[in-house]
């Protein structure tokens, strides 16, 4: 097994490690992480592994209440950004008299810069959870459409196409029979580079202060820990700043080494398919 392969298992588990927190946060979570439990600002023991933040509440609880915040948010992001994705690029690859239209629109959104909309629609907005979702989601899947869009005009001239419509076959029908499993394969990556866009933007917009006010995420988490200005003073900040900050990277290090893996994959097997071909 090569360092890259041993990475993208390792990625790939830590990511069920992850869903499953997230699904069994309430058994896996030791206390309540909204509530005030203890003196504040204590260093871990026997009854806190990891100490309490400036309110008293449970940092190892607030860890695991973060995972299932982030992985909601990602997952949510990841599925509405992919089916946007597919139907934009879907479209505009086969039905040539919207392709203008639709590219002109995601060019559109691939000439915005994120982080400053992101920010604006916020403000003007509540911040809640439901709105970071959609946004964060209508700003992901441009990129992509034009991936898909790329993949279906590559498909569109093949002869099960032609003639699936030589025999009658109506646009939804080709689109759903025909070009969207040609698309798949692009799928895996799509799913898990939004994942890591989403967690990353995610945490970045909560230590902004741009959460719902009784969220309990890793970017929360940060944004409580970095209002106290005599932090780094303290003895147990490293208790306050590492569990969230190595929470976030563990799961966008997990997306990146399953991204990395599902791209040598696919190379592989173009080679293969190419080597094939070229056999006497």
């Amino acid at each position: 097994m090569t360092r890259r392969s041993l990475l993208s298992w390792l990625g790939l588990a830590l990511l069920v490690g992850f869903a499953g927190v997230a699904i069994l946060a309430p058994v896996f979570a030791p206390y309540d992480p909204l509530l005030a439990l203890a003196p504040p600002l204590s260093t871990p023991s026997r009854g806190h592994l990891l100490g309490t933040n400036d309110l008293g509440q449970d940092i190892l609880s607030q860890v695991i209440y973060g995972t299932r915040s982030s992985v909601v948010v990602a997952a949510s992001v990841t599925v509405i950004s992919a089916v946007v994705s597919w139907l934009v690029g879907l479209t505009a690859g086969f039905v040539r008299r919207l392709e203008g239209l639709l590219m002109g629109v995601t060019d559109l959104f691939l000439a915005l810069p994120d982080l400053p909309l992101i920010l604006l629609v916020l403000t003007l907005v509540s911040a809640t959870r439901t709105n970071v979702i959609l946004v964060l989601a209508l700003l992901s899947w441009p990129a992509f459409a034009r991936v898909v869009r790329s993949v279906v005009i590559g498909a569109r001239a093949s002869p099960y196409v032609e003639a699936s419509r030589a025999l009658g076959g109506s646009t939804a029908h080709v689109m759903m029979r025909h070009l969207l499993p040609a698309t798949l394969v692009v799928l895996p990556t799509k799913l898990v580079l939004t994942m890591r866009y989403a967690v990353f933007a995610e945490a970045t917009l909560a230590f902004l202060g741009l959460a719902a006010g009784d969220s309990i995420g890793w970017g929360a988490m940060l944004n409580l820990a970095f209002r106290d200005p005599l932090l780094f003073s303290r003895p147990v900040w490293p208790w306050l700043v590492l569990p969230p900050v190595l929470a976030i990277a563990a799961l966008i290090l997990a997306t990146v080494w399953v991204a990395s893996g599902l791209t040598n994959l696919r190379h592989s097997g173009r080679r293969a398919n190419t080597n094939r071909q070229h056999k006497p």
